[in-house]
């Protein structure tokens, strides 16, 4: 399956197996799952949420610091 990916700007399409997870998503882009919010839609989704063909995601990078 298909999914289209938006981060810092760019977009593109990653190719998943059926019933991937937002976890795997991000594990296929290297890149760690308590670093980033993935958004669905417009709507956050925990990293266990199964992602459907086509379904187009958002990942925001999460700052934190003191």
């Amino acid at each position: 399956m298909n999914v289209k990916v938006q981060q810092e700007g760019k977009t593109e399409n990653i190719c998943l197996d059926e019933g991937a997870t937002a976890e795997a998503l991000l594990a296929c882009m290297g890149l760690l799952p308590d670093a980033y919010i993935v958004l669905k839609g417009k709507v956050p989704v925990p990293i266990d949420c199964i992602l459907n063909d086509g379904d187009s995601i958002k990942l925001i990078k999460v700052a934190s610091g003191g």
